[in-house]
């Protein structure tokens, strides 16, 4: 067995990133060399970026206390790299350089999808924090009567509404979704949705698809036009370029195709986690884009590299299959209002919905645990822990020590 140190290179410090880096670090006992890169020392709680782009101070935790001793961080950009030679350039702000791995965790999250209309390049989004910033400026420097229009009825999208409503009143908001309106939820917790959209002054529109942007309007598919001095699109995300520019194969929005154990199918040395990674589940289609992905599929590809650095990196592999099993999503609508959805363990939404006062402190309580998990999971590794997909259909909805 070989005794020096495998180098473990970690591209990317969101949710994903920073939890295999830490677990990793904490679990193979000085045995694997672990290294990050991210464009920014700080820490970006992507639950909360819809929070930044209407002006509410959202904390940035310094990414090298979060990550400890035990990790390097190296700031800047991978711009591009060789998974067969073992390297990456990267740019940051002490200049190039060249980093070598003996395996590679490709950590990059994802962000808004570009919007696939005429006059797609008009929109704002808030899938990172660079977008979510540009929103911020746009949105607070709009006169008041100005219409906005949020496109996409997914979790960002309700969140998102709400939010710019909420904290602007004297601006029209208009949620524009294909499909219905809270569709996701079942049948009680969608009429909840609606409800407190309108409630908020939301003009939602569902079965509405946009055909083109304009500086002052959107034109639907059937012709009509919706006034809107500023749109945002909420409508899918997609992976960074870095995995197709590499070679590696990747489904049609650039996120890395990968086998149950979250192996690359093209690149064994590369494992993909989180949003950058489309890892089949059992029911045959990927698993959901979520923090619930993110921290498990973090901490499984951690415990697959901690057996193979006990291994020297060859011999036999741990390659077992990644055993999720969803509980529940919490939805915040504004500041007041939330919704926790009970859902199967393929997250299909299931029972009782809960909503009030109880549903918005478990919505904070996830926000903040995020962090909390990650710097939990550095002081204990192997802290973090999630319900399986064999599980009983009446478990609860969160687990003691699971990550959010």
């Amino acid at each position: 067995m070989s005794t020096s140190k495998k180098r473990v290179l970690v591209i990317g410090a969101g949710y994903a990133g920073a939890t295999v880096a830490v677990r990793l670090a904490g679990r193979s006992r000085g045995r694997a060399e672990v290294t990050v890169v991210n464009p920014r020392p700080q820490f970006v709680n992507r639950l909360r970026l819809h929070h930044v782009a209407i002006g509410r101070a959202v904390p940035a935790p310094d990414l090298r206390r979060m990550l400890g001793a035990g990790v390097t961080l190296v700031e800047g950009h991978v711009t591009t790299l060789d998974p067969d030679a073992g390297r990456a350039t990267v740019a940051g702000p002490d200049g190039v350089r060249l980093l070598a791995f003996d395996r590679v965790v490709v950590a990059t999250g994802s962000t808004t999808a570009a919007a696939p209309v005429p006059g797609g390049e008009l929109v704002h989004a808030v899938g990172d924090l660079e977008s979510a910033h540009r929103l911020r400026t746009a949105f607070a420097a709009l006169p008041g009567g100005t219409p906005v229009s949020v496109v996409g009825g997914g979790f960002t999208g309700l969140e998102t509404v709400a939010e710019l409503a909420e904290s602007r009143p004297d601006v029209p908001v208009r949620l524009v979704t294909a499909g219905e309106v809270g569709g996701w939820f079942t049948p009680p917790a969608a009429e909840h949705v609606r409800r407190t959209l309108e409630d908020l002054g939301v003009e939602a529109l569902g079965g509405a698809r946009v055909r083109a942007v304009a500086p002052d309007r959107l034109v639907l598919e059937d012709g009509a036009e919706v006034p809107s001095g500023l749109t945002v699109w909420c409508g899918g995300f997609a992976a960074p370029p870095l995995a197709r520019d590499a070679g590696i194969a990747v489904d049609d929005r650039g996120a890395i195709l990968t086998d149950a154990a979250l192996r690359s199918l093209s690149h064994p040395a590369v494992l993909a986690v989180g949003d950058a990674g489309h890892t089949p589940a059992p029911d045959g289609d990927r698993f959901s884009m979520s923090c619930q992905f993110a921290f498990p599929s973090a901490a499984h590809a951690a415990d697959a590299l901690v057996g193979d650095t006990v291994i020297g990196f060859d011999g036999a592999v741990d390659d077992r299959p990644l055993d999720l099993g969803f509980t529940a999503r919490c939805v915040s609508l504004g500041r007041r209002h939330a919704v926790l959805q009970p859902t199967t363990a393929t997250d299909v939404a299931r029972g009782r919905a809960v909503t009030g006062r109880a549903a918005v402190l478990a919505k904070q309580f996830q926000v903040r645990g995020t962090v909390s998990a990650i710097g939990l999971e550095r002081r204990l590794p192997g802290a973090i822990r999630w319900p399986h997909g064999e599980r009983p259909v009446q478990d609860a909805p969160t687990t003691a020590g699971s990550a959010p």
